[in-house]
């Protein structure tokens, strides 16, 4: 299981050991191109311009679908495989029904590049692949943790799951933190969200200590870990494991350090076509 920093735009870049050890493990091996660290993911506007099938407006970082939804950049990362380096670049958009201005839901979009002939090369578009709730009441998609990154573990060497840690904002400046979770299929050439999962929150905003009292809020962290598959289910997809670091409050109402027993392990729900 590796992380890898989000890289798209004409200033990103990776160094040649983290893209190597990342091949090491992605899917299918070591590529040549993956000891290039001045590579850098396809400009905002080219992702932009393949999912909306429109030239992007370079003043606003946006573009509009042919349903006149308005789509914006939101992560990208970098894949190395065997056959070379791969390239997906996320962008949201409010989801149908939902308010053009504030939605509470937005629609995740993708495009998928590979570098052949010293070039990116569009390998496929999905306008659609789930849906996310907004990261606050201004109806934007949540932050990525651009520092973290994205965490990825290979499944049976042409599938891979994604693991971005997001921040929404609430009332009086509490923030909560959650993974959520992509499932990429080489063959057929396929993205799908598949879940959100829980991992910590910082609700310290809402103290007051002037009083001199004790903060009685917790803050935590999670950390995801992508566990292998179950060798007796081949073709399932692998559980995941997030445990915090930190404080949170316990049953009792007090605020205590974050223990294991507040790790929490989530399986792939084939039904749902979620983790629970």
């Amino acid at each position: 299981m590796k992380r890898l920093k989000g890289l798209c735009g004409r200033s990103a870049r990776v160094s040649a050991p983290a893209l190597l050890a990342l091949a090491a493990s992605a899917i299918g091996g070591v590529s040549p191109a993956a000891a290039d660290p001045d590579l850098v993911g396809p400009p905002e506007e080219t992702v932009l311009a393949a999912i909306c099938g429109n030239p992007a407006r370079t003043e606003t970082g946006t573009c509009r679908m042919k349903d006149g939804r308005t789509a914006a950049f939101w992560y990208g990362a970098m894949i190395p495989a065997a056959t070379g380096i791969w390239f997906t670049g996320f962008a949201t958009m409010p989801a149908p029904g939902e308010d053009a201005d504030t939605p509470n839901r937005r629609t995740v979009a993708a495009a998928t590049f590979a570098f052949e002939d010293s070039r990116w090369r569009l390998k496929g578009v999905q306008t659609e692949i789930g849906r996310i709730g907004t990261g606050n009441r201004n109806g934007d998609a949540p932050q990525v943790d651009e520092g973290l990154g994205a965490v990825t573990r290979a499944v049976n060497r042409v599938r891979l799951v994604m693991g971005l840690r997001l921040t929404s904002y609430g009332a009086a400046g509490a923030r909560s933190f959650s993974f959520l979770l992509l499932q990429f299929s080489k063959v057929p050439l396929r993205w799908s969200v598949a879940g959100e999962v829980p991992a910590g929150s910082d609700e310290t905003a809402a103290c007051d200590t002037d009083d001199g009292e004790p903060c009685r809020m917790g803050k935590s962290e999670g950390r995801l870990e992508i566990l292998p598959e179950e060798s007796f289910k081949p073709l399932a997809w692998p559980p995941v494991r997030v445990t915090l670091t930190g404080t949170v409050r316990g049953e009792d109402g007090k605020v205590r350090p974050a223990t294991d027993r507040d790790a929490r392990t989530f399986a792939f729900d084939e039904a749902k076509g979620a983790y629970r």
